[in-house]
Parts: structure tokens; sequence; C-alpha cells
């Protein structure tokens, strides 16, 4: 079925690109070469973070190229088909060649279904420790699947708007159980408090279920299990033994609170990220882990300076609060049945200051306090892109670090485009730990569109 489905996703997008002569289809290409050195052999934190998968920490080159296709059926619904693909080409990994992105997607003025695999949208110029999603951060390669949602709120009344959406994914990556597949929908709230405020009220549910354990064996994947999957319903009888009480499967679930106030000197958004894997963090019991964060825009038609966007967060995952109020039962991102956890193709794929481990052990040190600040600029073709988070890494509870080890990440990018040419980036990042060596990187990169 997966070959089908790429079979017919890249069809799509050889037939958009044999059509380009007609004035209604819009082809995008690039193509793009890094490379890489550092110290310790080992690429700092936020070079390689956020990208998607493309990086490991022992890549020194890498070669992207990726095209891009839409046909426009009507520009008065925004009605359109888009077909795109990518692909990576590096070292440091075991698969050096390997798909990015690999979709078909159909969009009007109010739905969005998509086929394939695409990545996440970044709605904070890239300042973000998670980009725009505590759970789904842009950290590892996209999954495949089909996802159908709105492409705006639906008018409820003059103020009042809600959107949502519901997907399937099959976790078809190299992990502990095996076929795992994964069940994803959200719904969201929107309410315009008036001309310059307006809050976002949302709700997303990840659950992986499904596949075969080479501790448990086959986990029960018929209709019935998947309707107690959407609903989060505890397992019964033929699942793991003493987890019947749970929710069959492994559930992750994500609040999200954001307030944008715009005044005339640009956009400013407060918001909260809240994340929860049991009913304990449903209700809040883990409060306040998650996300607190502020970011500003400002408006480029009043403003054209050397400054274009701040962020500051506030993040912790050191609650983790359980069953019956104890801390340390949510264990973030762990799961007995799936061990491989919230990880796709060996990358997080949520937030990214936990230590990673192999596919078949426990995620190490998902307790973390930290500061994060990110700041971009830029005049004419010249941009600037920096980042520092300073983290206090606390273990896992029955595994802590003691002493509390603590980490500072620092990042600095800086891209010059030319007209004709193409552009040129230069990332430099340091690493510092009180516990272990440092580490100093740098990266060069080359990409040309067209």
């Amino acid at each position: 079925m997966v070959r089908c489905q790429k079979c017919i996703l890249l069809h799509s997008i050889l037939l958009l690109s044999t059509l380009g002569f007609a004035q209604n289809i819009e082809i995008n290409s690039s193509v793009s070469a890094s490379g890489y050195v550092s110290t310790e052999g080992e690429i700092p934190f936020w070079v390689i973070t956020n990208k998607n998968g493309a990086l490991s920490s022992k890549t020194d080159g890498l070669f992207q190229l990726a095209t891009e296709g839409t046909y426009f059926f009507s520009k008065e619904n925004n009605a359109k088909l888009t077909a795109g693909a990518s692909l990576f080409l590096r070292n440091g990994v075991e698969e050096k060649l390997q798909r990015n992105e690999l979709y078909l997607q159909f969009e009007n003025s109010w739905l969005k279904v998509t086929l394939g695999a695409k990545n996440p949208k970044d709605r904070f110029q890239g300042l973000s420790t998670v980009n725009s999603n505590f759970l789904l951060s842009g950290n590892a390669r996209a999954i495949s699947g089909v996802l159908v949602e709105t492409t705006k709120p639906i008018a409820i009344t003059k103020t009042i708007g809600v959107g949502g959406g519901i997907s399937h994914y099959e976790m078809n990556d190299d992990r502990d159980t095996e076929g795992t597949k994964l069940h994803y929908k959200k719904l969201y709230a929107n309410w315009k408090l008036n001309n310059k405020s307006k809050l976002r009220l949302g709700i997303e549910h990840y659950a992986q279920w499904g596949g075969t354990s080479p501790e448990f064996g086959k986990f029960s994947d018929s209709f019935s299990d998947f309707i107690n999957v959407f609903f989060a319903q505890n397992a019964g009888e033929g699942n793991i033994q003493g987890e019947q009480v749970n929710a069959l499967g492994n559930h992750l679930g994500l609040y999200n609170l954001e307030y944008t106030y715009t005044p005339s000197l640009g956009q400013f958004k407060f918001y909260h990220q809240h994340p929860f894997e049991d009913g304990s963090g449903s209700a809040l019991k883990n409060f306040p882990d998650g996300i607190w964060g502020i970011y500003f825009k400002p408006n480029e038609k009043k403003y054209t300076g050397f400054f274009k966007g701040m962020l500051i967060e506030y993040v912790q995952t050191v609650s983790q609060s359980g069953r019956f109020g104890r801390s340390g039962r949510d264990n973030y991102f762990n799961n007995r049945g799936y061990r491989t956890g919230w990880r796709y193709d060996k990358n997080f794929i949520g937030f990214p200051f936990f230590d990673n481990t192999p596919i078949d052990q426990i995620i190490e040190n998902n307790r973390v306090l930290g500061v994060h600040m990110g700041l971009l600029g830029g005049f004419k073709a010249w941009t600037w892109l920096t980042k520092i988070s300073i983290t206090e890494n606390l273990g896992r509870y029955g595994v802590p670090i003691v002493p509390k080890e603590k980490r500072v990440y620092t990042y600095l990018k800086t891209t010059y485009t030319f007209k004709k040419v193409g552009l040129f980036s230069l990332e430099v990042g340091y690493d510092y730990n009180n516990q272990q060596q440092d580490k100093v990187g740098a990266g060069l990169t080359y990409r040309y569109s067209f």
C-alpha cells in the first residue's frame, strides 16, 4: 500500500511538471548543498534540531533537492491541487538517501486534504523551541498518511469560529514495535474579542496503536479497537497485562491557549502549550508543564528596520503527574508497549530537549527546565537569526541526574541572497555542558531556487 501511494504521488508530480506551460500551473524547485565542521565530532544542538531529520550529529555533508507544483482550479474559492517531493542525501546516518516530503494536497477556501508525507508548518519564523507545536515540532521526518482538516475556522457566530482535523498515519520506520499506527485529531475555537484581539483555544490528540511488540506480541487493531483508541477507552482483555485500566495504545495530547494582540506596530502572541499523556495530565494535574511563550513580529508595512521578530519561551517538563497524583507517572514520550516512544526515524517528533537513546530503549532525561530566546533581523538581501537556550536537566523519575546538569545551546545563522545566483548561509553553534565536553561547530549552505 505504501509503495502504491508513493507511485500515485510521483505520477501526480510528474503530471503537473509536464503541464508547466499552462497559465494556471505554478512550479517551484530548489537544490542545495551544505558542509559542516565541528569539534568532538558532533554538530551542536541548534545546527541540527528542528530540520525535519535532515542531519545527525555526525553529518558533515548534506545535499537536498525539492520540487513543488500547484494547479489552480479556481481563484474564486482558492481551489488548488499541489504535489511536492523532496529528498536528503547525506552521511552520518544509516540510510544516506531518504525522502523528506512526498505528498499530494487538495485545498479550497474551507477544506484541505493531504495524502502522503508533508512537513508541519512553522508559525514563529524558526525562533521557537518547537516551531509551533510541542508534540509536532518538525524535528523528525514527516510521517506518511492522510490528513483531512479545515483550511480556516468555520463561522459559528460573527465573532466565533471553529476548525479541526482528523488523520491516520503509518509509522513505517525502524522501531521497536513494528507496524505501529498513529491516529490524530484536533479541534480549535477562535474568538474575535475586538478588531485588535483574538483568542484561540485548541486540543490535539495523538495515539499510537496496533503493531507487533517483541515483548508483548501483536496488539489488537480491529475496528472496535480503533473506536476505543478514538475515544481513549480502556484497553480491556487481550492487551498488556496490568494495563487494562489504561486507554488502549499510547496516547498523547496537547491543550493550546493563544492570545493574539495586533496594534499598529505589529503582532504579539501570548501562548501556553500544555502536554498530557493520561487522564491526570488532561485534568491539569501536571500543571504548569509545557511551554509558555511571548512572540512579536513587527508590522512590515510601517516598520522597515533591522529587527524582524522576537520570541521568549519558558519550558518545563518536571511535574509529570500520575494517575493518583504522584509525580513521575506520565514519563513523557515513553510507553511500556511502544518502547521507541514519541520518535520517528530515530528522532523526537516533538519537544527536542530530552536525551535520545536507541529505539529499543526508553527515552532518558525527560525532566527539563529551561528558558529560550530567539531573534530575527535583516536588511535588504541580508538576514540573521540567533537563538539561545539555557536548561537545567534532572534526568527522569527513578533515574535522576545528580547533581543537576546545566546546558546552554547557542546559535547564529546569517544568510545573503543574491538576485540571480541563489543564497549562501553560514551557521555557527556552541553548546556548553557543566558535566560533559563543550561542542563547537559551523555549517555553510548554498541554495539555488528555480
